[in-house]
């Protein structure tokens, strides 16, 4: 791991945005590598650590190559004099790669200094699953990246999620014009708005009665799937294993759900509890190795 400085003299290639920090902006971010040995950035900087070697070929492409709608980023300039635009991101992750620089080069046009747009890389190790080392992160509810989050002052006025439901100019506008705006995973954020048992396990009858609510919000397995990998590495393990058990009544025959969840309950020791559900994960798929291994032993 090595601490990376980014100086206050530092200027972006002449096609970004053309513009220095100004002297005693410096910010500190770290370059780490991923358990695949990859080089990725953590914890909070300027946008000028993506002109860094290892980022700055898909910046540079995603910002050069995106055509702003350039009448939305003019509605846009008034409504955002005195807002925040906080945005966190995976320097991992494909949509941030290609969602960051197209707002940046908007908010940019739009009048915004893009110079001081608080920036926060999130991990993407099991450990840290889209953590950041200083934890910024908590308390916001950012289940997939990139989030961008608008502020008036301390009020959260709305937030973008991993890609816009327009597009990222008109999604802006319908934030900061305080219209009804809904970003993409609306079965978590029914979740979080609705669920208030958040450190005590859900009776099978609570979960079922939102089931029907739930399975219209849902698109895939993979939603909930996160949701509560977020939730582990965060230390809420009760809450992940709800998330986890909605899943599988979201999607009964779905193998991949019923796995996940009897890990996470093998992991907090729940050895009955994970035994059932391996018996019926190989029920749907008989002859599966890792449960056929984890019921051998579980029975001893």
């Amino acid at each position: 791991m090595k601490t990376l400085l980014y100086a206050a003299a530092i200027i972006f290639a002449a096609a970004c945005h053309r513009a220095s920090i100004p002297m005693g902006t410096n910010q500190v971010n770290k370059e780490i590598k991923n358990e695949n040995g990859q080089l990725i950035l953590a914890g909070k900087a300027t946008p000028y650590a993506m002109q860094m070697p290892n980022y700055k070929a898909w910046y540079d492409q995603s910002y050069q190559s995106y055509i702003v709608d350039t009448v939305s980023a003019r509605q846009l300039q008034p409504l955002l004099k005195g807002k925040i635009v906080e945005i966190f991101l995976g320097s991992w992750c494909g949509d941030s790669r290609r969602e960051v620089p197209r707002m940046l080069k908007i908010l940019a046009l739009a009048g915004l200094d893009t110079n001081h747009i608080p920036l926060v890389f999130v991990d993407n190790t099991e450990k840290n699953y889209k953590q950041s080392p200083q934890h910024e992160e908590r308390g916001k509810n950012i289940h997939h990246v990139p989030t961008f989050i608008v502020y008036d002052k301390k009020t959260e006025l709305g937030r973008i999620v991993e890609s816009p439901v327009v597009s990222l100019e008109k999604d802006m506008l319908a934030i900061l014009t305080l219209q009804a705006y809904e970003p993409h995973y609306k079965a978590i954020s029914y979740w979080r708005s609705y669920v208030k048992m958040r450190n005590e396990e859900m009776a099978e009858t609570v979960l079922l009665e939102m089931l029907p609510k739930l399975k219209p919000l849902t698109k895939h397995t993979g939603e909930f799937s996160a949701y509560g990998n977020i939730l582990l590495s965060a230390g809420d393990t009760v809450e992940a294993i709800n998330v986890f058990r909605m899943n599988t009544l979201l999607y009964p025959e779905n193998t991949s759900a019923l796995a996940v969840l009897a890990e996470a309950l093998l992991n907090v020791g729940n050895r009955r509890a994970a035994l059932t559900v391996y018996q019926k994960l190989l029920v749907l798929k008989p002859g599966d190795e890792k449960a056929t291994r984890q019921v051998a032993g579980l029975k001893m």
